[in-house]
């Protein structure tokens, strides 16, 4: 139909979603990119995580433990999101990732019977590299009135090799990354906050209760065999707790229902048409929206 020989075409069964294609025939633009032999290195990292998650007994098992952990901050604790916090910059879209594997499968609100649930499901995912967030939102998790848990990602040695100054900085930057976890667990006590001197009226300000959850992935280095492991490893913590939900993960109805109403808006937008059933705040939108285009 589009000219392309058979002989030429990669197949996957059609029933694999988006979010776990990272390592089917949809990856072939990644093995294009960083060769083969490297992406073979993160096919046996997924294998490794793979076979941990089959054979490893429930107390050593790193996804079920990680899936466990989440409903009960989630449903015993009311967390209403979970932070993934990498501490190096080739890892700046792993959240990102993450967010579509998380919130697109277990965002549900029926079991897999079609029954409404009557617990709390997926999360809400979010974070972003480092010190970055240092400098936004960890005043949040450090002394806001919401419990976040957090995933912290390093690395002990940096990609490539880097010069002595160079080595140094990023042994800042893991010194910042052990920190944040000793800070979020034991915090800092008023006692402690007056034995430095500081004004009683800024005590209260300057105290951290701690106590709040978080769990360190810590790898020698980040390799195409360490990134298939880490995806892996999440990819079976989300599988674990749609099970314990009770929820069907591998499907998405709230994005096909955005991708037909898409259909159906766009000629409005377009054409001016008129939508059958259209309501009146997306028809004023809508007429706004053409106004503005110049299309009214």
């Amino acid at each position: 139909e589009f000219g392309i020989d058979p002989d030429n075409m990669f197949e996957f069964w059609d029933w694999v979603g988006g979010r776990y294609s990272y390592d089917s025939a949809i990856g072939l633009s990644l093995m294009i990119a960083i060769g083969p032999d490297r992406f073979r290195e993160m096919l046996d990292g997924f294998h490794l995580v793979d076979e941990h998650f089959r054979t490893a007994p429930a107390e050593a098992n790193a996804p079920l433990l990680l899936g466990l952990l989440g409903i009960w901050y989630g449903n015993f604790h009311d967390a209403q999101s979970h932070a993934v916090l990498p501490y190096s910059h080739y890892l700046s879209r792993f959240t990102a990732y993450l967010q579509q594997l998380d919130m697109e499968s277990n965002g549900k609100s029926v079991d897999r019977q079609g029954r409404r649930v009557e617990w709390q499901t997926g999360p809400v995912v979010w974070g972003t590299p480092g010190t970055n967030g240092q400098h936004a939102y960890y005043q949040l998790i450090h002394q806001g009135t919401k419990l976040i848990p957090a995933d912290f990602i390093g690395f002990a040695r940096p990609i490539g090799e880097l010069s002595g100054e160079l080595k140094a900085q990023h042994d800042l930057l893991m010194a910042n990354f052990f920190a944040q976890t000793q800070a979020l667990a034991f915090g800092k006590s008023a006692e402690e906050v007056r034995a430095e001197g500081v004004p009683e009226e800024q005590v209260a300000h300057r105290t951290f209760r701690g106590d709040h959850p978080t769990t360190t992935i810590l790898a020698a280095e980040l390799t195409p065999s360490v990134l298939g492991q880490l995806i892996a490893l999440y990819e079976h913590k989300v599988f674990v707790q749609g099970a314990v939900w009770d929820i069907d993960s591998f499907d998405q109805w709230g994005v096909e229902l955005g991708k037909v109403l898409a259909k159906r808006v766009e000629p409005a937008l377009t054409e001016g048409a008129d939508v059958p059933g259209l309501d009146p705040s997306t028809t004023a939108l809508v007429a706004t929206y053409r106004e503005l285009r110049g299309r009214g």
